[in-house]
């Protein structure tokens, strides 16, 4: 017997350290879903150590290259699945439109005045202006919030963190009430 939830085909986005990864994970055991980070997969496709070293290395745009076709072959490759992606998948248009024509786009939005202050306590990232942070930061925020926004078929707002067990639940039943599941 084939159940709808055989054919989700699921895009967790949404601002760095919003909570997708974690997420994504407890939401794909809840609902028995192939889940996947993309970051992971862009990793088995480099030789370097780190994300953050292939792109010091390569720049921006080899990096969406390699994230786009990472997400392109993993998705070819199941049917069904929870597939977290990085905060910065905003930027890649091609990525997001074939994400948009494949699956459903959730996009987990958390208020810009919850974030700084999370990303924060793992460093200043890159994207950053460490001489202007939370200018810098509101900028990206609002940028890619848009982004988010045009680009969702569903969007959760998770508000403060909390039970991370509890949010899960929550989301599933969104993503049941949407039929996404």
């Amino acid at each position: 017997m084939i159940h709808f939830t055989d054919m989700a085909k699921l895009y967790f986005t949404g601002i760095k350290h919003s909570g997708k990864t974690t997420q994504a994970r407890l939401v794909s055991s809840l609902l028995s879903l192939p889940f996947s980070d993309s970051d992971d997969l862009v990793l088995k496709k480099i030789d370097e150590e780190s994300i953050r070293e292939f792109y010091r290395k390569h720049g921006k745009q080899a990096f969406m290259e390699k994230e786009k076709e990472a997400v392109i072959e993993f998705t070819g490759g199941n049917p069904s699945f929870i597939l977290s992606l990085g905060g910065g998948v905003s930027d890649n248009t091609p990525l997001l439109q074939f994400m948009k024509k494949e699956g459903k786009i959730i996009y987990l939005r958390r208020e810009e005045s919850e974030m700084l202050p999370v990303i924060l306590k793992h460093g200043i990232p890159a994207f950053l202006d460490p001489d202007n942070l939370e200018s810098s930061f509101h900028d990206i925020y609002t940028e890619r919030d848009r982004i988010y926004t045009e680009a969702a078929d569903l969007i959760v707002d998770l508000g403060p963190y909390r039970d991370k067990e509890e949010t899960a639940r929550e989301l599933v039943g969104k993503l049941r009430e949407n039929g996404y599941v």
